[in-house]
């Protein structure tokens, strides 16, 4: 078991398809064949990185677990 709070210090801060963020999500919802389109932008505000990674999980219905998608954006954001 990953300890996701180390890689939870910063707040993904969804403000739309603008920005780095924006980038990051694109690209990861692209490996699920997905498409970011800012939908859950409104349901994140003020919550925890669990909480928001948690939305985008279950919002996209991705494959994959809270702690996958978090160990999965975690480098990508750290990156730009």
């Amino acid at each position: 078991m990953i300890n996701i709070y180390k890689h939870t210090s910063f707040s993904f801060q969804f403000h739309g398809t603008d920005g780095i963020l924006g980038d990051v999500l694109k690209a990861l919802l692209l490996k699920y064949g997905k498409q970011w389109d800012g939908r859950e932008a409104q349901k994140i505000v003020g919550k925890t990185p669990l909480e928001e990674a948690a939305i985008v999980v279950g919002d996209y219905e991705l494959p994959c677990s809270i702690d996958e998608f978090v160990t999965q954006i975690t480098p990508l954001l750290y990156d730009q």
